[in-house]
């Protein structure tokens, strides 16, 4: 029965709903228009990628307070391609689909099922948040159930369509788009396999020509490079011990020469710069006698190091790329990196089952670059499953925790469970009316928000620890596992620990307990509808503020003094005020899936929790757009996989709604109209098996016709009648019976362009004579406008990269960064990306002042500094 205001147990779920709504458009409105002064005030804080890319520059927001929301609205899904690539567009997909989605069940609800609803029973929704007080029921119905209740399998099954239907427009919209996206690109990554479990015979001699010879021979495409991939411990070890000396000589030098923060100037780039210069004399004194000392005892150190690292990168021949493994120091591993010539080689490469056996020539994708993580591509796959293996029994222990915290936080949703636990303090909370509203209906969704906030933190820094190779996997692995915990542990045992408690509190009268389930699913939905609102009107204007990131360190910090704690090198303002955040997508994504699939289970019986999920998705895709073009970056290069986790989980809402409609109508005596709902299971399952069957490998591999025609995607692929002509007038390597030959796809090349005269070619990037790309600083690559390829010292061709994620891919290729990362000394200022630095050198003239008389043969320094002003060329978010 509708709550009336009078039970001792709880407060009238209207005024906690009430409540709820006024709080969270206070908090959000007040962070909001908080977020419009600062953005105001500083406006390359919360822009941050203004200063880092030109091409988020040109669309920079008006700097006034309300104005930039239109320009961010009107933002293009080409424009989003443009500014952030395939993987943002997929996230900000998914949002769009929940405003198209929820937008058309709120409308029906509107119109038709809260009506009828009401008609019959007083009340607009099923959720006893009522918002009209009515004594009489309705009409008198003596059947065995109101005739009213036959809108539920109606709408259950209307619902299911809808989202059937929008989950394919839309999820074919995706594909579309990534096929003509990966397509258009010819990065090295998207020519790369990774080849794992190569015969110890092939890499034997370690000659990288073997294994070139023996994938040719295959016949599935011609092989550009073979990169091996050697076990770089010793290396690394020594980058190591390098970070920890660079670290500690920059702590020095901040306060030796000082530092003059410069961050919120408008006409310019963020600057911190020696306080005191340092080609002046600095006045001596005990405290900068001491830290001198340790700056010169330091700088010895590291060049020492410097020593050993230029020795063992001396031993890497470029030309081969090999390394030496006679003496032991270096071992190879049984992978490799191998580029092919062409796009569709790799494609063909990757789906082929090279090896007879289980566990060899296993080929996939090569991941990107600047994605690898190199300290585990020396793993064993022994040593990957045992980490796998160790992760996971960890993360089951740790369920126990978080159980015993949400099966607490559970007790706070009904002030009688309360009263079952501490007798006293729950008569004295239900004493108190508005006492009683925050408990029951503030305070727990405040805590599902602060458990959903850190604990996904933590699943992902676990994810990191099972040994992945690129931290694209390590995304995707945090985002399965945090969507596990948000799902599985949040939401089930969250909605059954109430039953569950009072199962076992009633034992012996297993007759209640399905009763006791539909209260516990009642009662809920008035703390869903809260959490909804919450998050949607007044988290999503927090996240706007980026608390962690800004506010904290530049009005907390300043009145507290802790920024000093945080802030101590010019690295550190760097990374603070420089670099962009990273979105994670394991981070981010898992609690918005979980708020999808809660609106739909909720859809058919309460209208309000489907308008309330309206308004969170446009907050969100909003939010998400503005931080993602202008604040946010995303390193990994997933080329929109997560697309098909999405999908999954989605459906597995899907299952979970139909099921839950079936017990509700159950619950209500409407046994038929429970059993009309159960076909929609099969369906499901049936849509789901489509999805795997058809739409899965679209989103693994790029098609050979996508890659034979990007430049005429739209064109050809809308009419199957072009298919015939194309294939005979343009000689597309088709032959009657429609078969692509793979000929005439191993060689797709972007039509080349005439270079301009060389000796005209200033800014161009030149390589060097022994092939390597040496880009100018006064280059146009630096912007990405450009790629040129080079083949023994000569150019083949120049094309126009075609998107974000092929410009962030140019001049990489798959050697160890350890390997040719220049050896920058300590930073002491910069200026965007502008590095002054300090440089080491032992017998050189030093352009600090020279000691003099016996100072100068007793007191000399071990090693003289050069400062010198370097602009380096690094990734958007280093």
């Amino acid at each position: 029965m509708p709550d009336d205001g009078n039970n001792i147990y709880g407060p009238s779920q209207l005024r906690v709903f009430k409540t709820q709504l006024v709080l969270s458009l206070a908090i959000g409105s007040s962070m909001f228009l908080l977020f419009c002064f600062l953005r105001r005030k500083w406006p390359h804080m919360y822009a941050v990628r203004t200063l880092r890319k030109n091409l988020i520059r040109d669309r920079s927001l008006p700097n006034d307070l309300f104005r930039w929301v239109f320009s961010v609205w009107s933002i293009t899904e080409k424009e989003v391609l443009e500014c952030l690539g395939l993987d943002a567009y997929v996230v900000l997909t998914f949002f769009k689909m929940g405003i198209y989605i929820f937008l058309l069940l709120a409308l029906w609800g509107v119109l038709v099922l809260s009506p009828t609803r009401y008609i019959f029973t007083g009340n607009y929704d099923r959720d006893n948040i009522s918002f009209v007080e009515h004594k009489d029921a309705g009409p008198h119905m003596d059947d065995d159930f109101p005739k009213y209740l036959w809108v539920y399998p109606l709408f259950t099954w209307v619902f299911s369509a809808i989202v059937y239907f929008k989950l394919f427009d839309f999820t074919a919209a995706v594909i579309k788009t990534r096929q003509k996206y990966l397509a258009s690109q010819d990065s090295i990554t998207d020519r790369t396999i990774k080849l794992d479990g190569i015969p110890k015979k092939l890499i034997r001699q370690n000659d990288p020509v073997l294994l070139k010879h023996f994938i040719e021979d295959l016949g599935i495409g011609h092989v550009v490079d073979v990169k091996l991939i050697y076990d770089w411990t010793p290396l690394e070890k020594l980058f190591d011990e390098r970070h920890e000396l660079i670290s500690s000589l920059e702590k020095l030098y901040s306060h030796y020469y000082g530092l003059k923060v410069d961050l919120y100037n408008q006409t310019r780039t963020p600057r911190v710069i020696p306080e005191h210069a340092p080609e002046l004399p600095i006045a001596t004194s005990t405290k900068k006698t001491h830290l001198r000392k340790k700056i010169d005892d330091l700088a010895v150190k590291l060049i020492a190091v410097d020593k050993k690292i230029l020795s063992l990168q001396n031993k890497y021949n470029p030309r081969t790329s090999t390394m030496p493994v006679e003496d032991g120091e270096f071992s190879i591993t049984p992978s490799a990196f191998i580029t092919m010539d062409s796009v569709a080689s790799a494609q063909m490469a990757a789906q082929t089952v090279l090896d007879p056996r289980v566990y060899k020539l296993m080929v996939s994708m090569a991941p990107a670059a600047k994605d690898i993580e190199w300290r585990n591509l020396k793993l064993t796959r022994y040593e990957k499953a045992f980490k796998s293996y160790m992760v996971t029994f960890f993360i089951i222990l740790s369920y126990s925790v978080i159980f015993f915290l949400v099966t607490s936080l559970s007790t706070l949703i009904d002030v009688k469970t309360i009263t079952k636990v501490w007798p006293t303090l729950g008569h004295k909370i239900a004493e108190s009316k508005w006492l009683s509203t925050f408990v029951t209906g503030i305070l727990p969704p405040m805590l599902f928000s602060v458990i959903t906030v850190l604990i996904p933190y933590f699943y992902n820094y676990v994810s990191q620890l099972q040994g992945y190779s690129s931290s694209s996997e390590v995304e995707l692995s945090g985002l399965l596992k945090n969507f596990f915990f948000v799902f599985f542990i949040l939401f089930l045992v969250f909605t059954i620990t109430g039953t569950l408690w009072d199962y076992f509190t009633s034992i012996g009268d297993t007759t209640k307990f399905a009763s006791q389930l539909a209260s516990s699913l009642k009662k809920l939905s008035l703390f869903y509808a809260d959490l909804i609102l919450l998050q949607g009107l007044a988290m999503f204007p927090v996240r706007l503020l980026q608390i962690g990131d800004f506010l904290i360190l530049n009005i907390v910090g300043k009145l507290f003094l802790l920024r000093n704690m945080l802030l101590k090198t010019p690295r550190d303002y760097r990374f603070y005020y420089f670099t962009p955040p990273v979105f994670d997508f394991g981070i981010q994504l898992p609690q918005h899936i979980l708020i999808f699939i809660i609106i739909l289970i909720y859809s058919v019986v309460s209208t309000k929790i489907v308008a309330c999920g309206l308004v969170y998705f446009l907050m969100g895709h909003f939010v998400y757009k503005y931080q993602l073009i202008y604040s946010f970056v995303h390193p990994p290069h997933s080329t929109g996989k997560v697309w098909p986790m999405i999908f999954r989980r989605l459906m597995l809402g899907l299952l979970i709604f139909q099921l839950f409609m079936c017990g509700t109508l159950a619950l209500e005596g409407a046994i038929l109209l429970s059993v009309l709902c159960t076909p929609l299971f099969i369906v499901t399952l049936l849509v789901w098996w489509n999805f795997e069957k058809f739409y899965v490998p679209l989103h693994d591999f790029i098609a050979l016709r996508a890659i034979q025609s990007p430049y005429n995607f739209d064109k050809e692929f809308d009419d199957d009648s072009l298919l015939v002509a194309a294939g005979s007038s343009h000689n597309l390597g088709y032959d009657g019976g429609f078969n692509i030959s793979s000929d005439s796809l191993t060689a797709r090349k972007p039509p080349p362009l005439q270079m301009p005269d060389p000796e005209q070619m200033t800014g161009y990037p030149t390589p060097s004579s022994d092939g390597v790309l040496l880009p100018t600083e006064n280059s146009a690559l630096l912007d990405g406008d450009y790629s040129i390829s080079y083949s023994a010292g000569a150019i083949r061709h120049r094309r126009k990269v075609s998107t974000v994620d092929e410009e962030r891919e140019q001049f990489t290729d798959y050697t160890h960064p350890y390997l040719r990362d220049p050896l920058h000394g300590p930073w002491i200022g910069f200026d965007g990306d502008h590095i002054s630095m300090v440089e080491f050198r032992k017998g050189a003239n030093s352009s600090t002042p020279e000691p003099t008389g016996a100072e100068n043969e007793n007191n000399a320094p071990p090693v003289t500094e050069f400062v010198i002003r370097k602009r380096i060329q690094v990734a958007e978010w280093e």
